[in-house]
């Protein structure tokens, strides 16, 4: 069967622990991906050795404006990414969370979410909106 080239392949969020997945449409003008390693000097608590930690940024577009009513309320989708910031437990980590685009893939925890809304239904239901997402893992 051949791929319609001109159809978007949509990006996954998946939590690893509960394996919920959200779905986007995304098809990016940009998006950063940033490493960082941290040395340990000898003599240094902790002992001598360095980790890595990589950061992933980019802007997410949601729009339901073609969803039947009941799906059209995208705060859901926001309040769903927002629980997954969460620790599981008191003084624990947050949840690790996959990106996955075609081939593009980034593991860690959502670290920061920006939203912005700008199309609404009547009742004030957000149909269209960008979230900011950032990602440390």
């Amino acid at each position: 069967m051949q791929e319609n080239l001109n159809e978007l392949v949509k990006a996954e969020l998946t939590h690893l622990d509960s394996l919920e997945t959200v779905t986007v449409d995304w098809n990016p003008n940009k998006y950063s991906v940033s490493k960082h390693r941290e040395l340990v000097a000898a003599g240094a608590p902790g002992g001598t050795g360095s980790s890595c930690e990589g950061q992933f940024s980019t802007r997410l577009f949601l729009d339901s404006t073609r969803r039947a009513p009941r799906e059209r309320n995208l705060r859901e989708i926001a309040q769903k990414l927002e629980g997954w910031m969460d620790p599981d437990s008191p003084g624990g980590l947050p949840p690790k969370i996959v990106f996955l685009w075609g081939p593009f893939r980034f593991t860690g925890y959502i670290e920061r979410l920006d939203e912005e809304w700008v199309r609404f239904d009547p009742d004030g239901t957000p149909v269209r909106g960008f979230i900011r997402l950032q990602m440390r893992g």
